[in-house]
């Protein structure tokens, strides 16, 4: 007798395990090469002759090539990975996302232009940048989802309590896939917050679903921090992508005022009041 044989998905400690050491493994990669390029444009843009500014031209050329070469190296990670899975946050008492392999390439950008200013004299710049690679390293943009809200982490923080957010869904904007979660706002017209999904290493669908269930379901929040709850809320997603992938396909979940979403202008500070959402035409 013959049986076929159905993949099973990891455990989620396993599971967890392999994207937090990933995700270790990126920051550290993007130290060490972005230490690599600060030494090396320090060196080129610190050569002192008649050609200096040729010199620091290659150093600026190098810089930039630190950050290309470090995004081309990790972009397979992007195409391979997207697992469906957050990690408990111990900070926020909620589940977050990992940060996308592409997204560390600015840590080493900023650690080779610091470099650069380093050999062109301006050591106080130098530092300054220095510790903004640091900052970008520490605090990569993120979306937390925590008992009380939805936290969207770019420069600053947002956040969304559940019963303000009035829908949430993936939208394309400007080629790049968008979340977007539309705020109700007591007195003034809804606004947004959004956050480009590139920068998160995470299944939109997965997300999408798991906010969703949340906003749906108010006495499931209380177990959010959990990795019981994230066990539960995974294998709930993964059944259901077995038996009808279609229903988790984020541009086929239905919206209200969808049309109107994607008109939105990208929110450049999630901290900042969001604007309001276009008035509906009317004949």
């Amino acid at each position: 007798m013959s049986s076929t044989a159905v993949p099973v998905a990891p455990a989620i400690d396993e599971a967890l395990a392999g994207l937090a050491l990933q995700t270790r493994r990126l920051r550290i990669a993007a130290w060490a090469v972005g230490g690599a390029g600060l030494l090396v444009t320090a060196l080129i843009a610190g050569i002192r002759d008649d050609t200096a500014w040729v010199w620091r031209s290659v150093a600026a050329i190098v810089a930039l090539g630190v950050s290309f070469g470090y995004a081309i190296a990790v972009r397979p990670l992007r195409r391979w990975r997207r697992p469906p899975l957050l990690l408990p946050s111990a900070t926020t008492s909620g589940f977050v996302t990992a940060a996308a392999p592409v997204s560390h390439a600015p840590t080493a950008l900023l650690l080779a232009v610091a470099g650069f200013a380093l050999g062109s004299g301006a050591t106080w710049t130098a530092l300054a940048v220095a510790l903004l690679a640091a900052a970008v390293s520490l605090r990569p943009q993120q979306v937390a989802v925590t008992p009380s809200a939805l936290r969207v982490r770019r420069i600053f923080t947002r956040s969304v309590p559940w019963a303000q957010l009035e829908d949430l869904r993936v939208t394309t904007s400007g080629g790049r896939d968008v979340l977007t979660l539309v705020v109700d706002r007591p007195g003034r017209p809804p606004g947004s917050v959004r956050i480009a999904l590139a920068a998160l290493d995470v299944d939109p669908a997965y997300l999408l679903h798991l906010s969703q269930h949340y906003r749906a379901v108010p006495q499931d929040r209380t177990a959010i921090g959990a990795p019981a709850e994230l066990d539960r809320r995974r294998a709930a997603y993964l059944a259901v992508a077995a038996a009808d992938p279609s229903a988790l396909d984020p541009d086929a979940a239905p919206a209200p005022a969808a049309g109107l979403i994607e008109q939105l202008a990208d929110v450049i500070d999630p901290g900042a009041d969001p604007g309001p959402l276009p008035a509906a035409a009317t004949s």
